[in-house]
């Protein structure tokens, strides 16, 4: 028994879409831009690269093109590109998943938040290699370790107030001089 198709009229129906390029004239609240058109459209959800005033850009609206709001779907060019932000209008945050990701520039990158940055390899190894390390905390630097191993050629240490070295066991040792120098100095 030969089973019939499923009725044309049952099956979803495309939606018919006007397709433009523009050009964004003004960027007005957050997501929503003037086209020289005339018309406001909005940054679609899929499109990440944030349009700017001057971008060529392809919208999209319903079939007559009219009352419907358009949606920018894609920067096609922009004139003088430096830069690029990505965005994804509405959204709280911004997830990139992936098995692995990497992050290459040749001059530099920066990581900036005005509350929290969290790095962490909970299971491999966190490798920082750079001829300078500097590092500057307001309140506390807090470090727990199995094993602590540092190398160096000079290694100075100031603190203001209290410098407390404590273990059961310690070991000072120098090839040439030990020097201890204070006002008082108690010894066992």
């Amino acid at each position: 028994m030969m089973r019939s198709a499923p009725a044309a009229s049952k099956l979803p129906q495309p939606l018919p879409l006007h397709l433009v390029e523009a050009k964004i004239v003004v960027a007005l609240e957050r997501h929503s831009y003037l086209l020289n058109d005339g018309r406001v459209a909005r940054q679609a959800l899929s499109c990440l690269v944030r349009p700017e005033v001057g971008d060529h850009v392809l919208a999209a609206s319903g079939q007559n093109g009219q009352n419907d709001t358009p949606y920018i779907l894609h920067v096609l060019e922009r004139p003088e590109l430096q830069q690029v932000q990505l965005s994804a209008p509405g959204a709280q945050a911004l997830c990139i998943e992936q098995s692995e990701i990497a992050l290459n520039a040749n001059h530099s990158i920066a990581v900036r938040a005005l509350h929290d940055v969290e790095v962490s390899a909970a299971t491999g190894v966190l490798s920082l290699n750079s001829r300078n390390l500097f590092a500057t905390v307001q309140d506390s630097l807090v470090q727990n370790v199995g094993n602590f191993i540092g190398k160096a050629g000079h290694y100075l240490l100031e603190v203001r107030q209290l410098l407390r070295l404590h273990g059961q066991q310690a070991l000072v040792t120098a090839e040439q001089d030990v020097k201890v120098d204070a006002e008082r100095i108690s010894m066992g």
